[in-house]
């Protein structure tokens, strides 16, 4: 499903936009981190301005939290169930600890396992996007691709090593994605 598409999700018998959902969800971990820490942590805005691989990222010193829209729409359910309060946690962390601590350490797994309930996973599962522009490079044992950031990395002189062979990855050729 296409990002712009409206997904209308039902939520308590109620149904909401995409954002309107995760915006709900963001209220709801918030409220149980509240009532956990008997403290009011400062809610974060949300929006779906992420894109590439990863589900959500917490912005801390913006207090704002981005959602890929290409992920939620894979699995609305799943995407709040999962991605939300993982974000959320980051969110409670800082507001509590401030940048002192590693952000998937001891507190930030201690608050998705008590406050949330849930196993502290550090990644998703959702399939990622295509990129728009790849870069075939190669080894002595497979090829890679690269995005358009990393081959540009790679270009100015960082040196990728492949983690079976050992051996420094090489250019081979550009690919466009039509999709």
């Amino acid at each position: 499903m296409l990002a712009n598409q409206q997904l209308m999700l039902k939520i308590g018998g109620e149904e909401m936009s995409p954002l309107d959902a995760v915006s709900t969800q963001v209220s709801i971990c918030f409220d149980k981190a509240d009532t956990f820490f008997k403290s009011r942590f400062r809610r974060s805005s949300c929006d779906f301005s992420q894109r590439g691989r990863a589900a959500g990222t917490a912005h801390l010193h913006k207090n704002q939290i981005r959602f890929n829209p290409f992920m939620y729409n894979q699995n609305p359910q799943a995407f709040l169930e999962s991605v939300v309060p993982h974000e959320v946690a980051h969110m409670v962390v800082y507001q509590i600890y401030g940048l002192n601590v590693k952000p998937h350490g001891k507190e930030w797994q201690a608050v998705m396992r008590k406050v949330f309930g849930l196993s502290p996973n550090r990644t998703h599962t959702f399939e990622v996007p295509p990129p728009k522009q790849a870069f075939e490079y190669h080894c002595a044992c497979q090829t890679h691709q690269f995005t358009k950031r990393r081959h540009s990395k790679a270009q100015k002189g960082t040196e990728y090593i492949c983690k079976l062979c050992q051996s420094s990855l090489k250019f081979s050729i550009e690919i466009l994605n039509t999709k």
